[in-house]
């Protein structure tokens, strides 16, 4: 599992009310254990996100174009073990909301890094 990123963009503080913690993987080295319930929203004009259609919650992030995608994200908190993930980075900090500091000391990048 790659590292934690934390994404601050308007659009992650939309969908979780905060901002979104994700880990980006080989989406070949993905195995769905179940699939039925997994449904993909177009959220922008490159990107969909994965979620459960039964309860709603967020589970994935991808580039739209299955041509071109090689990776995607999985949220933090999907997995059952979070014991070996690790927080990273900050990404599109010049976007986060503006009633919270970040105040961990990670990298920080006011886009995407």
């Amino acid at each position: 599992m790659g590292p934690v990123v934390a994404c601050h963009c308007g659009q992650c503080n939309r969908a979780t009310s905060h901002f979104l913690a994700a880990s980006n993987v080989q989406e070949a080295g993905v195995s769905w254990k179940e699939t039925s319930g997994l449904k993909w929203y177009q959220s922008s004009d490159f990107a969909e996100r994965g979620f459960c259609g039964s309860c709603g919650s967020n589970i994935a992030w991808r580039i739209s174009d299955g041509e071109t995608r090689k990776n995607i994200s999985l949220m933090a908190g999907t997995f059952d073990d979070q014991s070996g993930l690790k927080l990273d980075r900050h990404i599109f900090v010049a976007h986060k909301a503006p009633y919270y500091e970040i105040t961990d000391g990670l990298a920080q990048y006011a886009e995407g890094d």
